[in-house]
């Protein structure tokens, strides 16, 4: 093949290409806007963290008494005034109430879920637009965001709660849900979108993503890096988006 034939075989492909600059990207609304507010709670609330305060208070009566029977007794009035009557008392050392601490947020994690996933949640959606004269192919897209002690990100579905069980969801529904992968310093989000159709905003997420946000955030802003991908997009769609706490 000459540098004729490959020169009209690239500018073929670049017409009937789609420019990174006919994509808008965005939050959803009478007008696709880039910045977004999002509630903030007290995580002081969480089953786990309520729980560790009162586990708390059963070291330090284990730690600070001196007569092992005063320990003893100290500890059965905390746990009842704490815990109730219908939690039993089980003697346990200060290494062993330790243990318990740091097993708590697995122990609490579907009533943590259900505190930071449906009873607090905030919903993320974004919608995509194709301003161009072709559909994009095969798309793709994926976020970068912050990670952070008081955000909470969804890596899936909360367990339903149900007759005060926790049952689980659907595999449909579980697969809806976009891709989080949970970094120390980054959350990556990916879904796979499919064609993206001319002239009509399409939501980018099926299930939109959920999140939860503590009140240490109050006021501040997250940036939230985007790439769109497409097999007919001549370069990918990037660009920022800002997330707003209140």
């Amino acid at each position: 093949m000459g540098l004729r034939q490959l020169g009209n075989l690239f500018a073929r492909k670049f017409r009937d290409s789609v420019s990174a600059g006919d994509i808008e990207i965005g939050f959803p609304g009478e007008i696709i806007h880039k910045d977004e507010t999002i509630r903030t709670c007290n995580l002081a609330n969480l089953p786990s963290a309520e729980a560790s305060k009162k586990l708390g208070q059963l070291i330090d009566i284990r730690k600070n008494s001196k007569s092992s029977g005063s320990t003893t007794v100290m500890a059965r009035l905390t746990h009842a005034r704490l815990f109730g009557a219908d939690d039993p008392y089980v003697d346990r050392s200060p290494d062993e109430l330790m243990q318990e601490m740091r097993d708590l947020r697995i122990k609490y994690r579907n009533h943590d879920d259900q505190f930071l996933y449906e009873q607090h949640a905030e919903t993320m959606q974004l919608v995509i637009y194709n301003q161009g004269q072709e559909p994009i192919l095969d798309a793709s897209l994926s976020l970068l965001m912050p990670n952070h002690n008081a955000f909470y990100v969804a890596d899936k579905l909360p367990k339903l709660l149900r007759d005060d069980q926790f049952v689980n969801r659907t595999p449909d529904e579980m697969s809806a849900y976009p891709s989080v992968t949970l970094k120390d310093d980054a959350i990556q989000i990916t879904t796979k979108i499919g064609d993206i159709a001319v002239g009509e905003p399409i939501n980018a997420f099926n299930i939109p993503l959920r999140l939860c946000v503590g009140e240490d955030l109050l006021g501040k802003r997250f940036g939230i890096r985007y790439t769109l991908h497409g097999q007919n997009l001549r370069d990918p769609a990037k660009g920022k988006l800002r997330l707003l706490f209140k």
